[in-house]
């Protein structure tokens, strides 16, 4: 407890200021330790900008304590004597830079800043903020311009944030307001039915929402705007009108459903996923986008026959798209454009994306195709994110700043400046005074982060790994939990949570851990098939995994316990950061790479801002922490690289589909829907937008221009003009010679490689081989020993196919002595042992290997420098790993000697100009001359590349997105699906036109079929499984205990000859869409359909329950427009409906009550 005479000196410090401190740190006053409450007492001290006679003009009027958003509680009272502002923080410790305390003579100015640093003079205010979608870097001052939203610098005038009513009364004033049938009401109205004061931006977009416009609002995660939606709504319901929520998600949905019913009241909110429909004429109806899509085409329809129109809009007054931005999302961007070209005019639109570059430019484009729209952009984030880097240092792991004061650069102790405890200690002086500083370092200082010392970036990336347990046991001391981390890899989050319950991490008490177990027996009560038992001893300990693996009842569970704070670590793929409402105090990012669909690249900006941006609950926390981890394969420096580079651009990725054909044509002649392919994004982007992306692309290059002019200054004013020639000329000199190094290696490598291919074609397979897996330098070889088992044939799908005239590389599956499977090419094998030994596995043992290879998920395939690929071995592989000889005893292959000696010489020649080049650089002058003139001219380049990059989609003809339509238009016809003069729709596309798919006109050809008619509801089931499987499952090594039944066969093979029919229609108009029957997984759907039950058709299988639940979800999705098809069989309809029904059962039916 804190003594008399400390509460004697925080009490003087605080004044007679009220405090109110419900959830936030704050009463640490009272309970914490001394030293630590007279730290919060400290940051009350109020700092002065104004002279006394500016304070004297204020007549001591009441002071307005604004606190900051994140912490949702103010302090307001009249002080007795007059103060200043601005005023700290006193929850999040904060400078006065993100909180602001007002006094009616003259507003205080907010600067932006960080949680725990002070203002600095030389900070910009508010109004000195410009956007632009081109973010420059500014290299004058050596510093970037880096997106405010990336480390919360807060731009916008301070709101009240004091809870202001309970929940009760806020909904006591919605259901009045309602009930008013008020269709004009005010800003302050509405606001008055939340529980506090809306911030700045959050009441531009309800104003001008409330003005008739369309709004789109543009904000970090967690900033807020759900608010603006329910603010929106009761303005909409007032007026007697309905609302559609619509979420990219499913899952997002469900949650909605429940945030909105908890703000309007049951009755008043009905859903609608396809999977569940509850209460739909709802006067709030939350849906995915892709009911809204079919809604949209079903009114036009349905208004084209004069009918009755049960799925009218007339009495919707509002449409929101949550999660906008997956408008740029491929293969599913496309339903977001329809829905806003289709959308009547007399609808309002509510979008909401997060960051993106150019909301300005999709505020115009709404604009033009549906009606007035304005765009609110802010970067306010209302819970700071700090940034951290986590290694391991001489056996402790470190958690260190990543990035400095300002966000501006990496921080000091990332670049291993020792001098910047000694600047930080200079800053507090400047705040108080030397003296006062000095004693406040001596009594009460906080230990200070520990710089990097210079050996850190020359130690071996592994040896800074920090371990699991050390890490958790970091943020639980410093209390950055919970925790979300994100690991891409299913079976990696799995692992890290069983390794971190069994290296003891228990981070639950007694009462959370019955809580916990509470709720995981009555889900076993339920669903005992949904429990993981294998993660309930973590889950116990406050560890999860969650992931698509997982069935969606687990995943629910999970969200559930986090949500109530039972649980601390989160081990989560990327999706989790979709938009599921699991927001974090940290978040912990494992690796700044990813696997994509071709390639192994970098996150995108986006990407991790959408993973980082979970951190920091608003409400509970005061700032919000980042983690990078230190990894294998990337530096603190790669984090850097892509803060920097500022949120991408929101890009059109609309493509026209069988469904949009046959809909568009339904209700429209062929020129008009051409126009409604004009009316698109892209259409937009490359026409109206092309000037301002155009007068975007000539600053890039102007700013590059300059760049280059201060590299080719900057040496000049450093050095003198002779040296710094010379220093040119070597360097020069030093790269043509590295290049004709690397020419003569290629062509070494080459001949080793056939040399190697040859012997192990002569002594054959399996045999003991040296492996250079670099592949870069034949000098200092470094043979790693492997047991070559088996010669596997050329991928199809290589990112860099071969040249004309070159044969592809040959790859081998090995196994080298550190129990590693290695898949390597013939230019990775270096050395081929000689002798008996040589031979080392008996067949029975290769075919082990193989399967344990077979076995290996593909994400868990670790690319390598050179081009090879790595993952862990087995128990079993490590016996045969054990008696492979080890490197030394493989001798290098030879190459030829002229080859060899003029790899030699030009191996001097490389080592004589890096020792004259070094020489040189020695000089001081010309070594910081040399640096910055290199940063120059990267970032010169980088500028150049980005304008260039946008050159080439601009000059891309919007007439491919047309000729793509046409080509759509004649496959149809082929297929007899479409009548060729009046494009009416046939029998064959009237079903095309009603089912949704990657495929549409596929799946009609399949369902229409002979073959399907007679077929079983399980059967039918089966069928279509088959025919979804590879859009669902994407692993080439799959197996399960069920085979499909000799009538599914059949059938398939039926269908062979409309499917071969359909592809040469595809290729002779270049339409790609998939057409691929995967009968693996037939069985286990057919027998899901038969009533089997889920344990049953999960045994003995290699599948993830969520891989399996998923595609079991697809195939009930497709049911259900069979069901309702109203162009197919009866029989056909009757079996879709059975099979439907008995497969909508736990675990894969929604979790909706």
């Amino acid at each position: 407890m804190v003594n008399t005479l400390h509460k004697q000196v925080i009490h003087a410090v605080l004044q007679p200021v009220m405090l109110r401190a419900p959830s936030c740190g704050l009463r640490e006053l009272h309970t914490g330790s001394p030293s630590r409450a007279l730290s919060y007492a400290y940051h009350t001290r109020l700092r002065t900008n104004r002279s006394e006679q500016q304070l004297r003009a204020s007549n001591h009027q009441p002071l307005q304590l604004n606190h900051c958003k994140a912490a949702r509680h103010a302090t307001a009272a009249p002080f007795s004597k007059a103060v200043t502002s601005p005023l700290p923080c006193l929850a999040c410790r904060a400078g006065p830079a993100g909180h602001t305390a007002s006094l009616p003579v003259e507003p205080a100015v907010n600067g932006p800043g960080l949680s725990g640093m002070a203002p600095s003079d030389s900070e910009a205010s508010d109004d000195d903020e410009a956007d632009s979608a081109v973010q420059v870097a500014d290299l004058s001052n050596g510093q970037t311009v880096v997106d405010e939203a990336v480390t919360g610098y807060i731009q916008e005038g301070s709101a009240e944030t004091v809870l202001v009513k309970s929940k009760e009364e806020a909904h006591e004033q919605i259901e009045a307001l309602i009930l008013s049938a008020n269709s004009n009401l005010t800003l302050r109205e509405i606001e008055d039915t939340f529980q506090f004061p809306l911030d700045r931006f959050q009441k531009e977009a309800v104003q001008m929402f409330l003005t008739g416009s369309s709004v789109l609002v543009c904000a970090p995660t967690g900033a807020g705007k759900t608010a603006i939606a329910e603010a929106a709504a009761v303005a909409v319901l007032s007026r007697g009108q309905r609302v559609i929520y619509t979420t990219p998600l499913k899952a997002l949905s469900n949650q909605k459903l429940f945030e909105m019913r908890e703000r309007f009241g049951t009755e008043r909110v009905g859903l609608s996923t396809g999977d569940a429909s509850i209460q739909t004429d709802s006067a709030i109806m939350v849906m995915t986008t892709e009911i809204l899509r079919n809604i949209m085409y079903r009114t036009e329809e349905e208004a084209e026959d004069s009918s009755t129109n049960r799925d009218s809009l007339a009495d919707v007054g509002m449409v929101v798209l949550d999660e906008v931005h997956y408008l740029g999302n491929e293969g599913r961007g496309t339903v977001w454009e329809e829905i806003i070209i289709n959308c009547p005019s007399h609808i309002q639109m509510l979008a909401m994306s997060a960051t993106v570059a150019n909301p300005d430019d999709l505020g115009s484009w709404i604009t033009k195709v549906h009606g007035q729209c304005q765009t609110v952009m802010t970067r306010f984030r209302p819970v700071p994110l700090t940034w951290h880097y986590c290694h391991t240092l001489e056996g402790r792991t470190h958690l260190v700043p990543l990035l400095n004061s300002k966000g501006t650069n990496m921080s000091a102790q990332m670049l291993g400046d020792s001098d910047q405890p000694q600047q930080d200690e200079d800053r507090v002086d400047s705040w108080l005074g030397a003296n006062r500083a000095e004693r406040r370092r001596r009594r009460f200082r906080r230990e200070e982060p520990a710089p990097l010392k210079p050996s850190y970036q020359r130690e071996q990336r592994w040896r800074r790994i920090p371990p699991l347990h050390e890490t958790i046991e970091a943020l639980r001391e410093r209390d950055y939990l919970p925790a979300i981390w994100f690991i891409f890899s299913r079976a990696g989050c799995d692992k890290s949570a069983k390794q971190a319950y069994t290296l003891g991490a228990g981070l639950t008490t007694p009462e959370e851990q019955a809580a916990i177990m509470d709720m995981v027996t009555a889900l076993k009560a339920e669903q005992p098939e949904a429990v993981k038992e294998a993660l309930v001893a973590p889950l116990l300990a406050g560890l999860a995994s969650h992931h698509a693996g997982c069935l969606p009842a687990w995943k629910a569970l999970l969200e559930r316990c986090f949500q109530q704070g039972l649980l601390k670590v989160v081990f989560a793929t990327e999706t989790l950061a979709a938009g599921i409402n699991m927001p974090a105090r940290t978040t912990v990012i494992s690796t700044l790479s990813r696997r994509r669909d071709t390639n192994h690249s970098a996150l995108l900006h986006n990407e991790l801002l959408q993973m980082a941006g979970r951190a920091g609950r608003r409400g509970f926390d005061t700032a919000g922490h980042c983690v990078i981890l230190q990894n294998g394969y990337e530096e603190g420096q790669v984090a850097w690289d892509i803060i920097r580079k500022g949120p991408e651009r929101l890009q059109s990725q609309f493509a026209a589909g069988y469904g949009m054909v046959l809909n568009l044509l339904y209700t429209r002649s062929l020129q008009e829907a051409k126009a409604f392919i004009d009316r698109s994004f892209n259409s937009y982007l490359s026409g109206e937008g092309r000037e301002k992306k155009l007068a975007d692309i000539d600053r890039c290059e102007q700013q590059a221009a300059k760049l280059v002019q201060q590299a080719t200054a900057v040496p000049l004013g450093l050095v003198d003009e002779a040296a710094w020639r010379e220093f040119q000329k070597l360097k020069e000199q030093l790269e043509q010679d590295k290049r004709d190094m690397a020419a003569l290696t290629s062509a070494f490598v080459e001949h080793r490689a056939q040399t190697a291919a040859d012997t192990l074609e002569k002594c054959g397979l399996p045999w003991v081989v040296g492996l250079d897996l670099t592949t870069t330098d034949t000098d200092m070889l470094n043979l790693a020993s492997a047991l070559a088992v088996k010669r596997l044939d050329p991928p199809t799908d290589l990112e860099e196919p071969p040249t004309p005239g070159e044969a592809p590389p040959t790859y081998y599956l090995c196994l080298m002595a550190d129990n590693r499977l290695v898949l390597a090419t013939s230019k990775h094998i270096a050395g081929v042992l000689e002798g008996p030994v040589a031979r080392l596995a008996q067949p029975e043992v290769s075919h082990r290997i193989e399967q344990a290879a077979q076995g290996i998920a593909w994400e868990d395939w670790v690319p390598l420098q050179g081009g090879a690929q790595y993952a862990q071995g087995t128990a079993l592989t490590a016996i045969v790993a054990a008696r492979v000889p080890p490197g030394a005893a493989v001798s290098p292959l030879a190459g030829p000697p002229e080859l060899e000696d003029t790899l030699d010489t030009q191996r001097e020649r490389v080592r004589a100009a890096k020792k004259a080049y070094k020489g040189l650089r020695a000089r001081k002058d010309l070594n910081i001359a040399s640096r910055q003139h290199s940063q120059l001219l990267q970032q010169a380049e980088d500028l150049q590349k980005r304008a260039s990059k946008q050159r080439e989609r601009l000059d891309m003809s919007l007439s491919s997105t047309w000729r793509s339509f046409q080509d759509l238009v004649a496959c149809l016809v082929a297929c007899d699906a479409l009548q060729p003069e009046s494009l009416t729709a046939l029998p064959l596309g009237h079903v095309a036109r009603q089912i949704h798919g990657e495929n549409e006109l596929w799946l009609a050809m399949v369902l229409t079929h002979p073959a399907v008619q007679s077929l079983t509801p399980p059967q039918l089931a089966g069928v279509l499984g088959a025919i979804l499987t590879s859009e669902n499952i994407s692993k080439p090594q799959v197996w399960v205990a069920y085979e499909p039944t000799a009538q599914v066969v059949d059938a398939v093979q039926a269908l062979e000859p409309e499917r071969e029919r359909l592809y040469k229609v595809q290729v002779q108009h270049g339409v790609q869409a998939p057409l691929a029957i995967d009968l693996r997984l037939a069985g286990v759907i057919e027998a899901w359909a038969a009533g089997s039950s889920w344990s049953d058709i999960m045994k003995d299988s290699s599948l993830d329950d969520g891989d399996i639940a998923r595609l079991l979800s697809r195939t009930v999705d497709l049911l259900r427009h069979a069901r309702f098809c109203d162009g197919l069989l009866v029989n056909t309809q009757i079996a879709a409906r059975k099979a439907m029904k008995a497969m909508n059962r736990n675990p894969i039916a929604d979790l909706i009550q």
